[in-house]
């Protein structure tokens, strides 16, 4: 059997990075990213946006890498939770498959000033709210928030390679069970519904 090839809808290194190392571990993976248009705003709020932007993320990834058995999607954001702001920061991976089976992982979470969510819940992003010292790179590309906080011990692509792990977690039980992307969309009460693959 050839390598395994995998879409990863981003051109971030981060991501990319993090898809690579994760399922190396587990296949002879090679990674295909390829830019994608999604319909959630920059700075996604809450989990229906953020896991909506994983879903069409790794959707249109499958669908523009015709070799591809997987797509994949990762997106950061605030998600609802009991907390001072509201809210929690997580990373969501989601993986689709031609069958349009999806499995989906959360990272490890933690949680933002209040201010800094009420900035992003009116639509900018961590990136521009928190500006990190020069030489430590640009947020969403590099340590991350986190790893600018937590003094370099966790950094996003960890958070990142989290969340694919967790998402991976079915299919290395060769899971029957998951939903596909149209059952999973109709849960959410989103009106959307994906043509499934029928090549592979």
């Amino acid at each position: 059997m050839g390598k395994m090839i995998v879409a990863v809808g981003s051109l971030n290194p981060v991501k990319i990075r993090s898809v690579s190392r994760v399922l190396s571990r587990f296949y002879d993976v090679e990674v295909r990213p390829v830019s994608v248009e999604v319909s959630i705003p920059r700075q996604p709020i809450g989990i229906l946006d953020v896991l909506l932007g994983s879903l069409e993320r790794a959707y249109k990834s499958l669908e523009l890498v015709e070799s591809a058995s997987w797509g994949i999607g990762i997106e950061a954001g605030p998600i609802e939770f009991y907390s001072s702001s509201g809210f929690l920061e997580a990373q969501v991976a989601v993986i689709i498959d031609r069958l349009c089976r999806v499995s989906v992982g959360l990272s490890p979470s933690f949680e933002l000033r209040p201010e800094i969510v009420k900035l992003m819940v009116s639509g900018v992003e961590l990136s521009q709210v928190e500006v990190i010292p020069r030489g430590l790179g640009d947020i969403g590309e590099h340590i991350g928030y986190i790893g600018y906080v937590t003094r370099g011990y966790i950094t996003r692509q960890v958070l990142t390679e989290m969340a694919i792990a967790m998402a991976l977690t079915p299919r290395l039980q060769n899971a029957e069970w998951l939903m596909d992307i149209n059952t999973l969309l109709s849960n959410m009460n989103i009106i959307k519904r994906y043509e499934c693959f029928n090549h592979i």
